[in-house]
């Protein structure tokens, strides 16, 4: 998984982007605000939890690159994508439901 602190950085001032990172499975997953915001966009994907140490669990979502709309891509590397979207409401509200 990437650097944690990180992606938790990235994701608590999340306004406007979303990334999807490559993973050493050679997945791509999407983490907390940005796996929540990717859902709006792409039918099908599948919001989960991700535990780490029996005592942090992250909201993730395992994407297919292929399904990513192409038109909100702004940048992308072979370990990173970052997406643009129209911000609006509903991360939290999510997550109090599945705790």
């Amino acid at each position: 998984m990437c650097e944690v602190v990180t992606l938790l950085e990235r994701e608590l001032d999340n306004t406007g982007l979303i990334f999807i990172y490559r993973e050493d499975d050679g997945k791509w997953y999407a983490y907390e605000q940005s796996a929540f915001y990717l859902s709006q966009m792409v039918q099908g994907l599948v919001l989960g939890r991700y535990i780490m140490d029996s005592t942090l669990w992250l909201a993730r979502a395992e994407v297919d690159i292929k399904q990513v709309p192409t038109e909100f891509v702004i940048s992308y590397s072979s370990k990173e994508y970052v997406l643009r979207y129209t911000p609006h409401n509903g991360f939290h509200e999510w997550l109090a439901e599945i705790k």
